[in-house]
């Protein structure tokens, strides 16, 4: 057994079109293995049944499951992006024709400047979170390839002057 969770292999995604399992009983142990984990995702099984107060094969164990439940996704990091470059972020919010939700959709999702992207209820139909190096390549964003996509209507830029809570995850 892999004592970093970060080298567990990925489990499948689930099928397209099936139906998903009802949600798996979560209890103050895995609640617990999840707010760690969320502090750092390379920590060591010992380290976190220890810290969780149960045997490292438990602690493996519910990992496991809430991996295979879907519950745990994968590993990520967390990164400065300032520190890379990326000092400007931004929210767009997109208006388009409806019929072509599906094609926008997969177009935006290859931008590398796209850090979130989410379909949204009210006046607009999408939020878009970029983050870039500056006002030029934000205008090439906005104006260059979203306004010039024929489905688009409108588009609205929000600048985002400060980031004041990211949570890498939120519990019960």
């Amino acid at each position: 057994m892999p004592d970093n969770p970060a080298h567990m292999p990925e489990p499948p995604p689930p099928a397209t079109g099936t139906r998903t399992a009802p949600p798996p009983a979560i209890d103050r142990i895995d609640l617990r293995l999840l707010e760690l984990l969320a502090e750092d995702g390379r920590m060591p099984v010992a380290t976190l049944a220890a810290r969780c107060g149960v045997s490292r094969a438990n602690a493996y164990s519910r990992m496991q499951r809430l991996r295979e439940a879907g519950v745990i996704s994968g590993f990520s990091v967390r990164v400065a992006h300032e520190r890379l470059g990326l000092g400007l972020t931004a929210l767009i919010l997109l208006s388009f024709r409806q019929p072509a939700w599906r094609e926008l959709r997969a177009q935006i999702a290859t931008w590398p400047e796209v850090e979130y992207c989410a379909y949204i209820s009210g006046e607009y139909d999408a939020v878009v979170q970029v983050r870039v190096r500056d006002v030029e390549t934000l205008r090439d964003v906005v104006l260059e390839r979203l306004q010039s996509l024929p489905d688009v209507r409108s588009t609205q830029t929000i600048f985002v002057l400060d980031e004041v809570v990211r949570r890498p995850l939120v519990l019960p």
